[in-house]
């Protein structure tokens, strides 16, 4: 369980820094300096607050970096993505493309004789 656990986190990780560049990116290219400086602002609150509570989610599961104070600064950001990134986390866990679960995929549909299975969304799973 601890392996699972460790392997979101660091998948967490990874995903806030790539929105957070992507988003970044997008933002000074488009010259919405504004909304630069908003999420800016919430990556250094966030960094310094964890760094003065001495908060690290990756120490907590185990993970120890060479360089002691980045669990702290990749606590810092994951953070700073709050609630809008959890909630787009967990729909991205339900369902990588569409957000949300569709068991008729997963399970699939026998049809009538029993012998081949047909999925009723239209969509083949991992299609």
């Amino acid at each position: 369980m601890q392996t699972i656990v460790l392997i979101l986190v660091l998948a967490i990780t990874v995903e806030a820094l790539i929105q957070y560049s992507k988003t970044i990116i997008e933002m000074l290219e488009k010259k919405q300096y504004k909304t630069f400086a908003t999420q800016l602002a919430a990556i250094l609150l966030s960094v310094f607050i964890c760094f003065a509570a001495g908060v690290d989610l990756y120490t907590l599961v185990g993970v120890s970096f060479a360089i002691p104070w980045l669990g702290m600064l990749f606590t810092g950001i994951v953070v700073s993505r709050g609630s809008n990134y959890t909630s787009d986390f967990i729909k991205r866990l339900q369902n990588p493309d569409i957000g949300e679960i569709v068991l008729e995929d997963v399970i699939g549909v026998a049809d009538a004789g029993g012998k081949a299975e047909m999925h009723t969304s239209g969509v083949p799973p991992n299609a």
